[in-house]
């Protein structure tokens, strides 16, 4: 007996985002260690931002935006507008950078002139030593090659 191709589109789901990512994925301990680098920023952030407190809307996370490029890195993306679509419906990219299920990603021009915004602050800024070493740690050339082997390899393996 042939079963009925009905698609039924649930009003509420009661798993988090972070149950969509295996265990055993490459980006969790990318994210582990990003967050830490990050958290020891705070400071850092919260200075460049404080002066900001005129009034309009608030900019996007400087976390999320540093994780956001830290995937385009990794994932070869070639635009921040095939970012943004690209975490529209990919749920790793979502858990990755901190955004939920429900939140809305942001428009490419708005993304790109927080990113320029923010690389204009960190360059004209001091940055505490511990966070350029693990920035480094993450940038270094080799590094990313065989991040990229990790995360691109079951891919290949699954078209062949």
């Amino acid at each position: 007996m042939r079963g009925a191709d009905i698609f039924t589109e649930s009003l509420f789901s009661v798993r988090k985002l972070d149950d969509f990512v295996p265990i055993s994925h490459p980006l969790r301990s990318i994210r582990v260690m990003a967050n830490e680098a990050l958290a020891k920023m705070d400071r850092v952030f919260a200075g460049m931002y404080e002066a900001d407190i005129k009034g309009g809307r608030p900019s996007i996370a400087p976390e999320k935006l540093l994780r956001a490029m830290l995937l385009q890195v990794l994932y070869s993306v070639r635009s921040e507008r095939q970012l943004m679509e690209q975490t529209q419906y990919n749920l790793l990219f979502r858990w990755f950078i901190g955004l939920s299920m429900d939140d809305s990603v942001w428009v490419p021009t708005v993304f790109t002139k927080n990113r320029e915004r923010l690389v204009r602050l960190l360059r004209s800024s001091d940055l505490p030593s511990t966070g350029i070493a693990k920035a480094r740690l993450l940038t270094n050339a080799r590094n990313i090659k065989g991040l990229r082997r990790r995360l691109w390899l079951p891919r290949h393996r699954a078209w062949r």
